[in-house]
């Protein structure tokens, strides 16, 4: 564990250390025996039994909590989603968020043919947009972006796995992420009536999606089969 960890423990079990401490300084103190001598022993008992149970909670792993965003919050992200794709789509890339870079690389290819295949149900979950350079070289330059991903107001973008690019030749293959199952217990100190709930618990979504921005030649024409450019 880290050390920040390790004094969350101990601040954790300074009450039960201290409880411990009072008790065996009044035993001391009296210094009873008899039938005092057993509840002794069960006070020692109980208290060893409650640091001990402490220290295993800390060391268990546990899933991180994820705070949920205000609606406030949820429009500040999707209008982050709205400009990164504007700039994109008139490829200032000076603008792009770079929060949002994921991956970059080059890959060389053989020929003046580049095809773009897409693996899985949800095409428009991914766009590709194309930059034509003034060169006479083979190298593709790419960069995977993911924008905003949030759910109820519950950010998912550590939560779920990106799509993954794969050449073959001169194919760049699109597969998309299978299929995650995720769940989460709600805690709230607030109070609420059945229709309260209901409406609390309209589906509020920033739809982050995946883009990838190519660098390419001139020259080399692009087969895109499925429509995955966005102009």
């Amino acid at each position: 564990m880290s050390i920040t960890t390790w004094m969350i423990v101990l601040l954790g079990l300074l009450p039960a250390i201290i409880g411990v401490s009072i008790v065996l300084y009044l035993i001391k103190k009296l210094n009873l025996k008899g039938k005092f001598h057993l509840n002794k022993i069960t006070t020692i008992t109980y208290f060893s039994l409650l640091i001990a149970c402490g220290v295993i909670y800390e060391i268990i792993p546990k899933e991180p909590t994820v705070d949920k965003l205000s609606n406030e919050q949820l429009v500040q992200l999707q209008t982050e989603n709205n400009s990164f794709q504007k700039s994109l789509l008139k490829l200032e890339e000076n603008k792009l968020n770079q929060k949002f870079l994921k991956e970059e690389w080059s890959h060389e290819i053989n020929g003046n043919t580049l095809s773009l295949e897409y693996k899985g149900n949800e095409i428009y979950s991914t766009r590709v947009f194309v930059e034509w350079m003034e060169t006479t070289d083979q190298i593709i330059e790419g960069k995977v972006y993911r924008s905003n991903l949030n759910v109820y107001g519950l950010n998912l973008d550590q939560k779920v796995p990106l799509h993954r690019v794969e050449w073959t030749g001169n194919q760049l293959v699109i597969h998309e992420p299978s299929v995650q199952e995720l769940s989460f217990d709600r805690f709230s100190n607030r109070l609420y009536s059945f229709n309260q709930v209901l409406y609390d618990e309209e589906i509020r979504m920033v739809r982050g999606q995946t883009y990838i921005h190519l660098k390419v030649p001139k020259h080399i024409e692009i087969v895109d089969p499925l429509g995955l450019q966005m102009y």
